[in-house]
């Protein structure tokens, strides 16, 4: 089923109650939209005819915003021990002593996270799956996840762990009231020297044009307070980006080292066809973070280079035909300092108009984050 929320259970009458330690997981088997998660323990009362749980008998149980966090596993592939994966954030989260929910972000591999899952008897009630087509990016995953979820503080991370248990302790207790987004930086890393030379030199290539200091953007473990999502916006393969795009609008980022896990994940050289969509992402990023207020400047860069070219070309030809006395007609290089020229012109005038658009449209657009108010 695509782009609804799927549960474990497909019986007609209602799941029986699970009490949790934190929370109690009250849902309806009609209606994806009834299930919600109660703070406290199960409440005394009966059911209405769609099966959902009532308190004093009168109306559904809903207790947005009483979850803490939020878990959400994007599952783009099929991957080796992720049960086992989710038992052990499971723990983890149980420990920690507060309410929580897991959602598994299921692209294309529903039948897959269908059939990890049923072995987890014990995380049921606070596991669920939602089914996406194949091939969705993860910023789009997430804020279809964002949707169905309402902790205050979103643990994102893919199929397997690529940073030990130790190491998400670590994360979690990094977000603190100077802090909105923790990325964890790898700091010895396991997998190939091919992989660790690739992601040295494409972080530094980020940093160079954002001008950030983050060592790790590659890795998918992220925590973050569920405003940075809600005020920020992502799309296509922008996620690995989220603490730059992020600190546009003034979200702070703590980057912490962690112990790295052997990469379960593809390594060594790539094709031309990934690199070349790194390449366009930098490209994006670096845009949108310097030139989305101010796009003339962007696109006057390069007019103003090819404008120079034909200039110098030009120059060329007319101190040949001065000093030299060489004929200019028929002469292929002065329609080379022609086109240059057009180019220029043409290049300068996109950036105007993306000047007008961003006038008339951009005043709509909120591009801050009030921190308080004192």
């Amino acid at each position: 089923m695509t782009g609804q929320r799927e549960r474990l259970y497909s019986s007609s009458s209602p799941p029986p109650f699970q009490p949790w330690p934190q929370f109690t997981l009250f849902c309806s088997a009609s209606s994806a939209s009834s299930w919600s998660l109660q703070a406290t323990s199960p409440t005394p009362g009966c059911r209405n005819s769609q099966g959902e749980k009532l308190i004093s008998g009168t109306h559904p149980v809903r207790a947005e915003g009483s979850i803490r966090y939020s878990v959400l596993l994007l599952l783009e592939e099929e991957t080796e021990g992720f049960a086992e994966f989710v038992r052990s954030l499971h723990g983890i989260f149980l420990e920690r002593g507060q309410p929580f929910e897991i959602l598994v972000v299921a692209s294309g591999t529903e039948w897959f996270a269908r059939k990890e899952l049923e072995s987890l008897e014990n995380t049921r009630a606070s596991t669920r799956i939602l089914v996406m087509p194949r091939g969705t990016t993860q910023a789009i995953s997430l804020k279809a996840a964002l949707e169905e979820t309402s902790g205050e503080i979103l643990f994102v991370c893919g199929s397997y762990p690529q940073i030990t248990s130790q190491s998400f302790a670590k994360l979690l207790d990094a977000l603190d009231s100077d802090t909105d987004i923790v990325t964890p930086w790898r700091r010895h890393r396991v997998d190939p020297w091919i992989s660790r030379v690739q992601s040295r030199l494409y972080n530094r290539l980020v940093g160079l044009l954002t001008g950030t200091k983050l060592r790790d953007l590659s890795c998918t473990v992220k925590v973050f307070r569920r405003q940075v999502l809600e005020e920020t916006d992502l799309y296509g393969n922008l996620y690995r980006f989220l603490p730059i795009v992020a600190a546009r609008k003034g979200f702070r980022t703590k980057e912490i080292p962690c112990d790295h896990l052997q990469e379960r994940g593809r390594s060594g050289w790539y094709g031309f066809t990934e690199y070349f969509n790194r390449f366009l992402d930098i490209l994006t990023v670096y845009f949108n973070t310097r030139f989305t207020r101010k796009p003339l400047r962007f696109f006057s860069m390069f007019g103003s280079g090819f404008l120079v070219v034909a200039a110098v070309i030009t120059a060329y030809v007319f101190f040949q035909r001065v000093f030299l006395g060489r004929p200019i007609g028929g002469r292929s290089v002065l329609l080379l300092a022609l086109l240059f020229a057009v180019l220029g012109v043409q290049t300068a005038g996109f950036g105007l108009l993306g000047e007008i658009i961003a006038f008339t449209h951009g005043r709509q657009k909120r591009e801050y984050t009030i921190e308080k108010t004192i």
